[in-house]
């Protein structure tokens, strides 16, 4: 992945906690609990993309600088659009809404690395602990059944596909349960 990153002019979108990794251009957060938990991991540098409807008191509890409020609708059965600076869909998760966001930015290629797919190792192996429902290691979402993990999968998928009809082109480039948009041999 860094060879990828670093043989080509790249502006990377980061969500979540992932500066251990890179330090992104635009680091994007929409959920609380995350926020909450690994804000404190937030580089200065980056430009903060984060949910239209935080206060500035949580906000500065990690971030004292300048940020911009990303106004989305995250509605099941909700057509992808852009109108008048909000963004609509069903996203699920806030790598399918940073796609969005980097094809309104006007990205003239979206790659994608970390994408996680819950079910992308057996229900068995996790079982066992030999292998973990995140590509980076444990994660909020490892207490979750599997049945659970099934469910938000198939609403990734959605999620993903609507995006792709939409005209969005896109591809994710590490090994993922979203077979259709995985680009295998790129890295």
């Amino acid at each position: 992945i860094n060879n990828y990153v670093n043989r080509r002019p790249s502006i990377l979108i980061g969500v979540n906690y992932m500066t251990g990794y890179w330090i992104p251009s635009y680091h994007l957060w929409t959920n609380k609990q995350r926020y909450r938990d690994f804000g404190q991991h937030i580089n200065e540098t980056s430009m903060l993309l984060l949910k239209h409807d935080w206060t500035k008191s949580f906000i500065r509890k990690h971030h004292k600088g300048s940020y911009v409020s990303v106004d989305y609708v995250d509605r099941q059965k909700t057509p992808v659009k852009y109108d008048s600076g909000k963004i609509y869909g069903c996203f699920r998760t806030a790598g399918v809404l940073a796609i969005m966001i980097a094809h309104i930015m006007k990205a003239k290629e979206i790659s994608i690395v970390g994408m996680d797919g819950y079910t992308l190792h057996s229900q068995q192996e996790i079982g066992k602990k030999k292998k973990n429902q995140h590509c980076y290691g444990k994660g909020h979402t490892d207490d979750s059944t599997w049945e659970e993990c099934v469910a938000k999968d198939k609403m990734v998928y959605e999620s993903l596909r609507s995006l792709k009809d939409f005209g969005i082109n896109f591809h994710i480039l590490t090994p993922t349960v979203f077979k259709d948009f995985y680009t295998k041999g790129v890295l």
